[in-house]
């Protein structure tokens, strides 16, 4: 699925699967080096067995994994999943299990807005 996210090189438009999403949190998470996803050390992350996108992985458990982070990144909190702020981030359109194909279009008009100035700007 097309999705906008950031990158170190600002915002881009990428196509991601569950498994490339995993793997682009984790380069967010890390500045996006690419070294520190393999050398990290958060072993309490639910999706740090996930970070390489290598391997036989099954795609249940993957999904479940994504879902266990969302809830680590709300402190728990069941019903915030659904109102996650985080426009950016790689794993929402996956947060609630299937795919939120709303956030295409959402993430779309919220990333091609021009952005606001003030008047010393102009």
């Amino acid at each position: 699925m097309q999705v906008i996210t950031k990158s170190k090189d600002g915002i881009k438009n990428v196509n991601l699967n569950r498994r490339k999403a995993i793997h682009e949190r984790c380069l967010n998470c890390t500045g996006w080096i690419p070294k520190e996803v393999a050398d990290c050390k958060t072993k309490e992350c639910p999706i740090h067995s996930y970070r390489l996108g290598k391997g036989n992985q099954n795609a249940a458990k993957r999904q479940k994994a994504i879902r266990a982070y969302c809830m680590w990144c709300m402190n728990g909190q069941v019903g915030e999943i659904s109102k996650c702020p985080s426009i950016d981030c790689p794993l929402r359109i996956y947060r609630k299990g299937g795919v939120d194909k709303s956030m295409g279009n959402f993430m779309q008009d919220n990333f091609n807005k021009e952005p606001e100035r003030s008047a010393s700007q102009i």
